[in-house]
């Protein structure tokens, strides 16, 4: 599991797989693959399942409801927040889930312990590498080809039987309806639906059946 970490953590914090960032300068969540896109001020990016912010805050939240997969260390207890978000992300691992959400708003008390699992909910699956794109595409609407980079996800659905698949555009589409839209990747094409046009300008997207990836 993928965990981009803006600023400097503390000592504590125990985390495998780690995307450094110095800083923020936006943050984007993909609902469609419960992934973050983090940009730094230097124009560099970087995309991950977690995100733990580092920077030092005078808010004493380390995590809170509407905001998934997002966790703070504002440096009011460094070592102590460090170790608490740890057993989150360890939680998140064990239970083989994509997203983790604060039930409410977590802060850690002095001299009270702080549980984990009560104040988190937890949904969705992990994709394995079968089930995940990352790439360029071409995407096909009313008979113009628009190339851009997608990231896919998709399961079999127990329910149907089919494969359902989704996930993010991140170049500009044309406006209006997406009446035969198509994605190719490589040399395959698969329907697609536009699901909506997202208010940081990509656009979020849907099929049913074979996929385009895989």
């Amino acid at each position: 599991m993928s965990v981009i970490v803006v600023g400097s953590a503390p000592t504590g914090l125990d985390v495998a797989q780690r995307i450094s960032l110095t800083d923020k300068a936006s943050a984007q969540f993909h609902t469609a693959t419960e992934t973050w896109t983090v940009t730094a001020c230097d124009g560099t990016t970087a995309t991950g399942a977690i995100v733990v912010d580092a920077r030092s805050s005078a808010s004493p939240v380390i995590a809170r409801h509407g905001t998934p997969n997002y966790f703070r260390l504002p440096g009011l207890d460094a070592r102590r927040e460090a170790r608490y978000v740890t057993r989150c992300l360890r939680l998140i691992e064990r239970s083989g889930a994509a997203r983790i959400e604060a039930r409410g708003t977590v802060v850690l008390h002095r001299w009270r312990p702080q549980p984990v699992e009560p104040c988190f909910y937890l949904t969705g699956e992990q994709p394995g590498p079968d089930d995940l794109y990352d790439g360029p595409a071409t995407v096909t609407v009313g008979g113009r080809s628009f190339p851009s980079r997608v990231r896919l996800t998709g399961h079999l659905d127990a329910i149907d039987g089919r494969y359902h698949w989704q996930g993010t555009v991140y170049d500009a589409l044309p406006a209006g309806r997406s009446a035969g839209m198509t994605l190719t990747i490589d040399d395959h094409t698969a329907p697609a639906r536009l699901v909506e046009r997202t208010p940081w300008g990509t656009h979020m997207i849907a099929g049913v059946g074979e996929p385009p990836f895989g």
